[in-house]
């Protein structure tokens, strides 16, 4: 993976502040999915919209955000 620069770190630490309350209430859910990762691709596959350099940078924030990270990578793989 590149080196992210300021601007990109400044940019996923403000997404990541953003998507702090869903990531609460995604990981205070019951898990339908093994590590919520049915919920984390949904998310990623919306937000992204097909666009695998988008759907990292989501993924980043996500993770930042307090996210699964085994499910997230999970819904990486199979969403993204």
């Amino acid at each position: 993976m590149q080196t992210l620069n300021h601007a990109q770190l400044s940019i996923i630490a403000d997404l990541a502040s953003d998507f702090r309350p869903l990531v609460a209430k995604i990981e205070s859910s019951i898990a339908t999915t093994q590590n919520h990762y049915g919920r984390y691709g949904a998310l990623l596959s919306s937000l992204s919209k097909g666009d695998k350099t988008m759907a990292g940078v989501i993924f980043l924030a996500l993770q930042a955000a307090g996210a699964n990270a085994q499910g997230l990578r999970d819904a990486f793989k199979h969403f993204v």
